[in-house]
């Protein structure tokens, strides 16, 4: 958390955002609540890779099926590197989208770097933590 309050972030919860589980609106993430701890994660990392890759310049030269492909994959890659199981969901959401491999390939630079920037926060700040 302390990762998105840093990067000017504010975060909210809303049920008037259903059924979307996450919205990101640049500068503000919400997140619906009620979900469980594991869905909550993947949603968050889904929209913070929006705010990192999808706020900028950038956003302008890419479509909404590479945006959506882009931030499923980081939310992917991290979950995974936690330890969560998405089973077939990130595979279904990119496919919702249109997205597929030759896309991701396309994007798999910018998903890699999105990918170790939020890992790598959750490092620090773990590391950083209290002992309990």
């Amino acid at each position: 958390m302390t990762f998105i309050a840093e990067r000017g972030i504010a975060l909210e919860y809303s049920e008037e955002i259903a059924p979307a589980r996450g919205m990101s609106e640049g500068g503000k993430i919400t997140l619906l609540p009620g979900q469980s701890p594991a869905e909550e994660f993947a949603t968050l990392a889904h929209e913070l890779a929006h705010e990192m890759m999808h706020r900028d310049e950038r956003r302008s030269g890419t479509s909404k099926r590479l945006r959506e492909t882009e931030a499923e994959a980081v939310a992917f890659v991290v979950c995974s590197a936690m330890g969560l199981e998405t089973g077939s969901a990130a595979q279904d959401y990119i496919g919702l989208y249109g997205g597929d491999a030759k896309l991701l390939g396309e994007s798999l630079e910018y998903v890699q770097q999105t990918s170790t920037q939020i890992l790598n926060a959750i490092v620090v700040d773990e590391s950083s933590a209290p002992p309990a």
